[in-house]
C-alpha cells in the first residue's frame, strides 16, 4: 500500500519563495512598462505630487517618521537625499514587515506611494546607478508586501 506524504511547513514556504522569485523578470517587465516609479509615465495615471494629503506638505511626513524614526519633509527631498530615504525605507521595512497588519502594509504602500511622487520631481537630478538601485528597492518592497500576501492565503488555508 502507498501512503503519500504532505510537504512540511519549511517546503511549502521555500516552494512560495521560489513562485516569487521566478516572477523577478515580470516585476522588471512591469517597470519597464512604467508600472514601477522611474519608468515612463503611464499615461492613464497622472502623476501628481498634489494627490499627497496635506499633512505632507510643508511638515514631516508622518508615515516615513514613523518607519524610519526620523522627521522628512519629503516635499523638500532634494535629489541627493533621494537614495538615503528609500535606504532607510527598505531598511525599516525588512526590519518590522514581520510584525505587521494588513493596515501596516496599507500605511507604508501610501508612504512608498509618496517618496515616488517626490522621487519622479527630482529623478533627473540623481545619477543613474542610484536610480537603478531605487527602482531595486522600490521592486522589493512590492515582492516583499506580495509574500505577505501568499503567506497569508496559505495560513487561511490552514496550509503551514
Amino acid at each position: 500500500m502507498l501512503t503519500r506524504s504532505f510537504p512540511s511547513a519549511s517546503t511549502t514556504r521555500l516552494a512560495v519563495a521560489s513562485v516569487l522569485l521566478a516572477f523577478t523578470p515580470l516585476a522588471a517587465r512591469a517597470q519597464q512598462a512604467g508600472d514601477l516609479t522611474g519608468g515612463r509615465p503611464h499615461t492613464s495615471v497622472p502623476r501628481n505630487a498634489a494627490s499627497a494629503p496635506a499633512q505632507a506638505r510643508g511638515n514631516a511626513d508622518a508615515g516615513l517618521a514613523k518607519l524610519t524614526k526620523q522627521s522628512v519633509d519629503l516635499n523638500r527631498a532634494t535629489a541627493d537625499e533621494m537614495l538615503d530615504l528609500y535606504g532607510r525605507f527598505i531598511d525599516a521595512v525588512r526590519e518590522q514587515r514581520r510584525q505587521w497588519s494588513e493596515q501596516d502594509w496599507t500605511d507604508a504602500s501610501a508612504t512608498l506611494s509618496r517618496l515616488n511622487a517626490r522621487y519622479e520631481e527630482v529623478r533627473t537630478g540623481i545619477d543613474m546607478e542610484d536610480r537603478i538601485r531605487i527602482r531595486s528597492w522600490q521592486g522589493e518592497f512590492r515582492t516583499l508586501q506580495g509574500a505577505r500576501r501568499v503567506n497569508q492565503k496559505l495560513d487561511e488555508k490552514g496550509i503551514k
